[in-house]
């Protein structure tokens, strides 16, 4: 449960921390997934951030999310994001390329 109020001024607020030191996954040296939350940042609330290195023809297996919202982004190469629409039960998928 995120909490309510911080005191940001308390000496136990984490604002930095290496997302490349929490080793979530590791398929191998081109292929890893860090982790970073809010036991290594307790300033993140109920956020979680997962920095994903894949080569080409991997994926990141199909999940759900229940009660929580996934942002993805591409920093370099290219992805294809896929999803159902709830609503219409339809596949979507979207290319996405660094800026676009």
């Amino acid at each position: 449960m995120a909490i309510s109020y911080m005191d940001y001024t308390a000496p136990t607020v984490q604002f930095f921390s290496d997302v490349n030191k929490n080793r979530l996954f590791t398929g191998d040296n081109q292929n890893v997934i860090n982790s970073l939350g809010r036991n290594l940042l307790n300033t993140l609330g109920n956020v979680s951030l997962l920095d994903i290195y894949l080569s080409r023809a991997k994926v990141v297996e199909p999940h759900i999310h229940q009660n929580a919202s996934e942002l993805v982004y591409c920093i370099s190469g290219a992805a294809v994001v896929s999803f159902i629409n709830p609503f219409t039960n339809k596949l979507i998928n979207i290319p996405i390329t660094p800026g676009k």
